[in-house]
């Protein structure tokens, strides 16, 4: 059951999903990148990216699938306390998904949280972006999708691209049953939440996978609580 990628749908990926399982989704995926490093991993990043850049440049940020938006806004935040200047562009097709995002983003009142409903697939900014973030997302794409995916971003994102995932095993999948144990989430949610963990990923074969890609520096580590954390910087062309 581990040794290769699910390919099952979930629920949150159909168009017809039921709003209130969505929410009730959206709501136990905010707890685990909460208490488990989902907000963490990027955070570390994006520090990193800001690195020696002038204080009057904003960091630009294309978040893709950005689900209910709050590790953007919860960046966002701690961006702010430490005076470093960012600004996020959020992406997000699903209008269950977006719907819950534009009410966390209003009642946030976030100038530096833009959320746009739009396919990344077919996405195309007036300016580039300095670097892009991709949590718990690239886990709904096949291995094609991701690279086509990468290649498109090669186009408007200037520096490199995290993948901020999920690590494939029994012992991720065991925890997540614990979770939602503990939660006392509805059928539907954990349905997805351990599907989620069959179609993520282990590090040697995202590693294998993206090194396929021409011109790239790509590292590919595990992080807690069952994460994965990919980073592919584009070389100049």
């Amino acid at each position: 059951m581990f040794d290769s990628r699910a390919t099952a749908t979930e629920f949150l990926d159909q168009p017809d999903c039921d709003p209130a399982l969505a929410a009730a989704s959206y709501r136990f995926m905010e707890t685990v990148n909460g208490r488990f490093g989902g907000i963490r991993v990027v955070r570390r990043f994006l520090a990193a990216e800001t690195v020696g850049r002038p204080a009057d440049a904003p960091l630009r940020i294309l978040d893709i699938g950005s689900g209910s938006c709050d590790i953007p806004l919860a960046v966002s935040r701690w961006a702010r306390a430490h005076d470093i200047p960012m600004h996020f562009t959020c992406l997000e097709m699903a209008s269950h998904a977006a719907d819950i995002a534009h009410r966390q983003i209003a009642r946030a009142g976030d100038p530096a949280v833009q959320l746009l409903q739009e396919d990344v697939f077919t996405h195309q900014p007036v300016e580039p972006y300095d670097c892009a973030v991709a949590s718990m997302c690239f886990h709904h794409f096949s291995n094609a999708q991701i690279l086509t995916l990468l290649q498109k971003l090669r186009g408007f994102v200037l520096d490199r691209v995290l993948i901020n995932d999920l690590r494939r095993s029994q012992l991720a999948s065991l925890a997540a049953r614990l979770l939602l144990t503990g939660t006392g989430a509805p059928i539907g949610v954990r349905h997805d939440a351990l599907l989620s963990v069959r179609r993520g990923f282990k590090v040697s074969e995202l590693s294998t996978l993206l090194r396929r890609l021409d011109s790239v520096t790509v590292s590919v580590e595990p992080a807690r609580w069952f994460r994965i954390a990919a980073i592919i910087r584009f070389k100049p062309e």
